[in-house]
């Protein structure tokens, strides 16, 4: 009986974290975020040359990206849902970058931690921790214009 109920549990416990993480909504990925690894392709290697070290996504839908403190894109984006190729029956926000920073996939936040994967197979992830919140990031962007 123990057996039972400690298999239904941890059955249980896989479902709900599978939900918790590939539901996010969109106001968790307003904030500012720091790269902290990018990997996949075909080797699945990690990237020591990223083209960004940080990047700002507000409420207006304004993007940002930085490397070393030098603003490298400036530009807005769009959120979407569709259906993840990696599950036929998740469905996911893709954010588009509207310029030629070339940036586009879906994402998910789980514990302040943003994930971006290509939607493509072979493709990239992108992993960022959050350093600032949406709160903050309006805050700071209030006054500047684009």
């Amino acid at each position: 009986m123990s057996k039972t109920f400690f298999y239904i549990s941890l059955i249980t416990s896989l479902i709900c974290t599978k939900s918790a993480y590939s539901q996010s909504l969109p106001d968790s990925l307003f904030g500012a975020w720091k790269l902290i690894q990018i990997s996949g392709g075909l080797g699945g290697n990690d990237h020591s040359k990223p083209n960004h070290n940080a990047i700002i996504f507000s409420s207006d839908c304004k993007f940002k990206a930085y490397l070393k403190n030098t603003l490298k894109s400036s530009s807005n984006f769009n959120l979407w849902k569709s259906t993840s190729i990696y599950s036929s029956t998740d469905s996911v926000y893709n954010i588009q970058i509207d310029d030629k920073f070339t940036f586009w996939g879906s994402f998910t936040v789980y514990n302040n931690i943003l994930y971006i994967r290509d939607e493509m197979h072979d493709g990239f992830t992108h992993v960022y921790r959050r350093i600032y919140s949406r709160e903050k990031i309006d805050q700071l962007l209030k006054k500047e214009t684009y």
